[in-house]
């Protein structure tokens, strides 16, 4: 898919429990959706995928669902974490956002536009359903659409 220039890819990713993140994209940085569908979720479950997220390369967090904003907590933890001192470099910050009450296509433009920052450009896209979430296949569809330049407001 090109955007603007750049060839991105997309990833989609399906998790049941236990849990257990393993990246499609290797050695490369990545932005990330999150769509949260599991209110049984535990403190340690997201802790779990928010530290394998960041350890594989994840550069932009992007968190929708169930606790949204406690998925946003848990990566910024991680990150944190990848320092003894909790001081890690700026350059492999990890910016996140979470978005409750939005639209599919209100966070999918976030995702797609808005998750470039200082020398990140993200050309690698991984859409992360945690839980059974019925919304994951038009979620991917819309990121698509978007990352092929497709304007989903036009009339």
């Amino acid at each position: 898919m090109n955007r603007a220039g750049i060839e991105s890819r997309l990833f989609v990713c399906r998790l049941a429990r236990p849990y257990l993140f393993a990246s499609p994209v290797f050695a490369q940085e990545y932005a990330a959706w999150i769509i949260s569908n599991d209110s049984a979720q535990t403190f340690f479950e997201r802790e779990s995928v928010a530290t394998a997220l960041v350890s594989t390369g994840c550069r932009f967090a992007v968190c929708s669902g169930y606790e949204c904003s406690k998925w946003d907590d848990a990566i910024d933890w991680a990150f944190l974490h990848t320092s003894d001192d909790f001081n890690p470099p700026d350059e492999k910050f990890v910016m996140t956002s979470w978005h409750e009450n939005e639209t599919i296509l209100e966070v999918a433009e976030f995702f797609v536009r808005h998750t470039a920052f200082d020398n990140f450009i993200p050309s690698n896209f991984v859409l992360l359903a945690v839980g059974d979430d019925p919304i994951i296949a038009s979620a991917a569809d819309v990121v698509r659409r978007l990352l092929a330049g497709e304007d989903l407001h036009a009339k």
